[in-house]
């Protein structure tokens, strides 16, 4: 599943190759992944200019001339593939957008993915993105703003992380070399934590997130091109890497439940203290 590094990839890359382009037609050959039905999506986008595109957390938004904003989210995973002609378009997808260059895209969603279209005037009160928070890519993601997020929080650091309207575009994979990285359990909660632990904590999710950037992004995520990432699991420390030992201490890691996602961790880098029992 696409996480923050691959999405803010994905965004640049729709930007640089589609902006300026007019849209001549949509194919939508599953209307559940919209919003509305696909000739009015065909008759509210057709002709219209991209104007704009970005991500705001896991979501992202494609801003035309025309007021209106197509809104991309790729659920649990999904392909979405530039072709610079249609003989070379993929041939499997749920949503296709052609131009009248007769370059376009395709989105085959694995599960769950959405592409709605959504008025200037309905943007800032769009359920599925108002209340997203900003990303850790964000400059405005300082220490001091992630500081006065835990103020007062008392609930488990991992719980709160993943939750997108606190801290968005964060997900199960890269949160567990996160919190790895920052030496605090999954279920440390929040009022627990020092001012060193929120420190590392705020280091590691920059350190984690950057590193997989640098690399290329996740290599089983594909980008606008259909290329790989270069950021394989060899780069994990603890993720998904079970009975194997702890690259910091050599104890062996184990798969705990966290709530409805499992987390790996080292017992003896995470320790939970007995005050969090």
């Amino acid at each position: 599943m696409a996480e923050l590094p691959e999405i803010v990839k994905l965004a640049g890359q729709m930007k640089d190759t589609l902006r300026g382009k007019t849209i001549q037609s949509i194919t939508l050959l599953q209307e559940k992944c919209a919003n509305i039905p696909s000739d009015e999506f065909q008759r509210r986008v057709t002709g219209a200019r991209i104007k704009d595109i970005w991500n705001k957390g896991k979501w992202i938004i494609t801003s035309l001339h025309n007021d209106e904003n197509i809104l991309l989210s790729l659920g649990m995973g999904a392909d979405i593939l530039y072709f610079d002609n249609e003989k070379n378009q993929s041939d499997k997808y749920q949503v296709k957008l052609l131009f009248s260059d007769g370059s376009g895209y395709t989105a085959r969603f694995w599960w769950f993915g959405k592409f709605l279209l959504v008025s200037d005037d309905e943007l800032a009160s769009e359920p599925n993105t108002k209340d997203i928070a900003i990303d850790p890519f964000d400059e405005r993601f300082t220490f001091d703003y992630f500081s006065s997020l835990l103020k007062g929080r008392k609930t488990q650091i991992k719980a709160f992380l993943m939750n997108q309207k606190n801290v968005s575009g964060i997900g199960n994979m890269y949160m567990h070399d996160i919190l790895f990285n920052a030496r605090l359990h999954p279920k440390m909660k929040i009022s627990d934590m020092n001012e060193d632990d929120i420190k590392r904590l705020y280091n590691s999710i920059k350190d984690i997130l950057n590193l997989s950037r640098e690399k290329g992004t996740f290599a089983y995520e594909s980008d606008f091109f259909g290329q790989k990432g270069g950021y394989t699991t060899d780069y994990f420390l603890v993720g998904y890497k079970e009975n194997q030992p702890c690259p910091a201490c050599g104890e062996t890691i184990v798969s705990i439940k966290t709530g409805s996602t499992a987390s790996y961790i080292c017992p003896a880098c995470q320790k939970i203290q007995n005050k969090m029992q």
